[in-house]
């Protein structure tokens, strides 16, 4: 059997233990923030529901009609028509091409990249606002690609614009419109044409 001061001294223990196990309990759940101020509770707004009535009123939903496409017109696009061909050498043959008897330029329709001879009566210099590679439908001759450019194929300020026909033969249009300017001296053809892609 246990002596008196064998018991107060276990009793001290376990009195010990239990104080030291509330003052970390209680330091895990102040660090934890247990006692911290908490804000308050969001403030959730009660919808009330009308009164129940019946109403004799057929109550049709408002149809709002939507907006109707509106064609657009599209673009008229016309061009003076001239021609070159490279067989001649001198203005039709970048001299950088010509070796005094041929000429050896390849042009581009920005996929594949042949000898001139090959775009010959399909093939147009064009200006820069195109794409290598725009087909151009043009009334009476056909459809052209764009495949090359050159220092004089500009937009001009009237409009129009210059496409330089690939062919041995000048376009020429019976009962044409002809303009005759400081880009045109000589007078060109203009006709409206269709971009095709």
């Amino acid at each position: 059997m246990k002596g008196s001061n064998e018991m107060r001294y276990e009793y001290k223990i376990v009195g010990g233990m239990s104080l030291l196990g509330g003052v970390l309990t209680s330091g895990v759940i102040y660090a934890g923030g247990l006692f911290m101020p908490q804000p308050p509770p969001p403030v959730i707004p009660t919808a009330t529901l009308p009164n129940p009535a019946v109403s004799t009123k057929l109550h049709l939903p408002t149809v709002t009609p939507e907006p109707t496409a509106t064609a657009t017109e599209v673009p008229k696009l016309r061009a003076r028509l001239s021609h070159y061909w490279p067989k001649w050498g001198g203005p039709n043959c970048h001299s950088a091409n010509w070796d005094g008897e041929a000429c050896n330029a390849v042009l581009t329709d920005g996929k594949q990249w042949q000898h001139w001879s090959y775009w010959a009566n399909v093939g147009t210099a064009c200006p820069r606002e195109f794409e290598r590679g725009t087909v151009f439908r043009i009334p009476g001759f056909g459809d052209y690609i764009c495949v090359d450019r050159g220092g004089a194929i500009n937009m001009l300020p009237d409009g129009t614009f210059f496409l330089d026909l690939l062919t041995s033969t000048q376009p020429y249009i019976p009962d044409g419109e002809v303009i005759r300017d400081k880009y045109s001296p000589g007078g060109a053809y203009v006709v409206e044409v269709e971009v095709l892609e």
